[in-house]
């Protein structure tokens, strides 16, 4: 028998057919989406219904989500490509001065985080990223033409203003469509399109670099930008055409398509509104009130200092990668390459710590020990920085790269499935990739001139960062359980209480 968080809701009955091993009733008299013959009467379905309903989601919407994030993270992340190609000597700024670019790009991402997220909420998620993914995508294309310092943050401020929104808005359409025990494999998924990225942005570099020497009217690097830029132009209009807006709104936007039979619109539906009663409905418009009282949660800010320890390493070696792997003696083409290895690691771990993390329900410890190994290589590479062996460094390079990538999703699913509505659970998902981008934009300054090639000032803050999200991330496991234990013996001593705080009772935050 399939169940669920209101058991009260469950009725069991006798398999339709021999072919049904099970099946799940839920009485759906609220919910708006389900046809007036279903409406106010008991709504039937059986696990191999609801696996088909699941896997139409697993192949359309996760996938254009998952290829939005990969184009998402191309077109940020491939001017670290670009550096190896003559990029700041062809624009004409220094290493400081490409610093503050980055800086740029990232703090229009955190101040349009919130606005964004609102804009989500009155356009819709499915029109307003795929707007935006439209939007990233054509100055991606026009930033191949950037000369000067000016046109350098130009066009930094412009990419940070069309790609604000884009992950939150990504991770709420999720959140929508996949059930609380479903969300950190889902989430992992997601999150892996910035590994794949990660994994081939270094091998589209090697490809398409050389059309600076096969077409020389634009430099390899500006070649690099122009194709990446379509890339995100053609992903712009697949979502567009074939993103569905939400359970309760199915549909594709233009093609007159039905992706789900009728019968699977209304698991998708019932499922979710089964799995929490505040998905019961069809609009969650978010209030000022919603954003307040999410911003006034304490347990919501050590998710996002975690956030911005790890990421923040993370943006320095993602930014200075394939130049530092060229710093240990390799050429511009190899380099490149080379750098790509990192996030084929990303993407087992993030697929693994996914998969694991879902299995047991656990989110802390897998975070904790994602931090912890990141830690571990990082002290290695830290005392390694001196070393004449190329290969040795590099190796411990890719992997604080790689293990660096699968506790950042996981902490997104942790902190999501302590949110307790929609709403609060929009509002914290942009401030977590606010802060995200606030680790991004201190990142982007850890590795300065002065302080090149070894960087040992660098490593050692970066060394420093993760030591503390490390402990933050212990101590947010440690308060999540002793906050379930009280709640329990505060459960234990209103077991007479209203049938009104029964939701309340229930409630226990995910450790």
């Amino acid at each position: 028998m399939v169940t669920g968080a209101h058991d009260q809701d469950i009725s069991p009955n006798p398999p339709a057919s021999p072919g049904e091993k099970s099946f799940t009733a839920y009485n759906t008299p609220s919910l708006p989406s389900l046809t007036g013959d279903v409406a106010g009467s008991e709504f039937t379905w059986s696990e191999a219904e609801e696996r088909a309903a699941v896997r139409k989601i697993d192949f359309l919407v996760l996938p254009l989500l998952f290829f939005g994030f990969y184009v998402f993270q191309l077109e940020r992340g491939n001017i670290s490509n670009a550096l190896t190609d003559g990029f700041l000597k062809s624009v004409g700024i220094t290493q400081d001065q490409f610093n503050t670019g980055q800086s740029l790009l990232y703090l229009g991402i955190i101040l349009l985080e919130i606005p964004s997220n609102y804009m989500l909420q009155l356009v819709g998620p499915r029109l307003w990223i795929s707007f935006q993914v439209l939007a990233f995508g054509l100055v991606g294309v026009l930033q191949a033409f950037q000369k000067g310092y000016g046109g350098y943050l130009a066009t930094r401020i412009m990419l940070g203003v069309t790609e604000c929104g884009y992950i939150p808005g990504a991770l709420f359409i999720i959140s929508t469509f996949y059930k609380r025990s479903e969300l950190a494999t889902r989430n992992s998924i997601f999150f892996i399109g910035n590994g794949l990225a990660t994994a081939t942005s270094g091998l589209l570099a090697y490809g398409i670099l050389p059309l600076g020497t096969r077409f020389p009217s634009h430099k390899g690097w500006q070649w690099l930008m122009i194709v990446e830029g379509c890339m995100s132009i053609f992903i712009a209009v697949l979502l567009l055409l074939l993103l569905p807006a939400s359970p309760h709104c199915p549909k594709p936007l233009f093609l007159p398509i039905r992706v789900w039979t009728p019968n699977q619109e209304k698991i998708l539906v019932a499922r979710m509104a089964k799995d929490d009663e505040k998905n019961n409905r069809s609009s969650h418009r978010l209030t000022l009130k919603d954003i307040t009282s999410t911003l006034s949660n304490w347990r919501v800010w050590p998710h996002v200092l975690i956030a911005i320890c790890l990421i923040s390493q993370t943006g320095a070696l993602g930014t200075y990668g394939p130049t530092l792997i060229k710093g240990f003696n390799f050429d511009t083409l190899t380099a490149n390459a080379l750098s790509s290895v990192s996030g084929w690691i990303g993407l087992v771990t993030t697929a693994s710590f996914g998969f694991f993390s879902d299995r047991t329900r656990i989110r802390g410890p897998v975070v904790v020990t994602g931090l912890a190994l990141v830690w571990a290589f990082w002290l290695a590479f830290q005392q390694k920085s001196l070393s004449t062996d190329r290969w040795l460094k590099y190796g411990l390079q890719i992997m604080v790269q790689g293990f660096s990538i699968p506790s950042h999703p996981i902490n997104a699913t942790w902190l999501s499935l302590n949110c307790r509505s929609p709403q609060e659970r929009s509002v914290a998902m942009a401030l977590f990739i606010m802060a995200a981008n606030s680790g991004a934009l201190v990142g982007s300054q850890l590795l300065r001139g002065d302080d090149s090639p070894l960087y040992k000032r660098g490593f050692k803050v970066c060394l420093c960062l993760v030591s503390l999200g490390l402990l933050v991330a212990i101590l947010q496991h440690i308060q999540y359980r002793l906050s379930n234990k009280r709640l329990e013996k505060r459960k234990e001593g209103q077991e007479e209480s209203l049938e009104s705080d029964e939701t309340a009772s229930k409630w226990r935050y995910t450790i």
